[in-house]
């Protein structure tokens, strides 16, 4: 491959990476919301609702981190 292009491929990776990690910090400063808040004063349908949401949230988060490892071992920094 010329140079040119593969600096032109991992120029791109990278960009996907920073998307997807930024995206994943955006996800764990939500999920530390939820969890920062206190449940006890709120109504039962409530509290289930934002456990549900909180878990779909850590399920997010789990991909797109090994979407970032496998784009790391796929295309590691140079």
């Amino acid at each position: 491959m010329e140079d040119k292009e593969h600096k032109a491929i991992m120029a791109t990776i990278k960009i996907v990476k920073d998307l997807v990690q930024a995206r994943m910090n955006h996800k764990v400063t939500t999920l530390t919301t939820l969890q920062e808040q206190p449940l006890t004063s709120l109504p039962d349908s409530i509290r289930i609702k934002r456990e549900e949401e909180a878990s779909r949230i850590r399920a997010v988060i789990s991909e797109q981190s090994d979407i970032i490892e496998l784009l790391n071992a796929l295309f590691p920094d140079e």
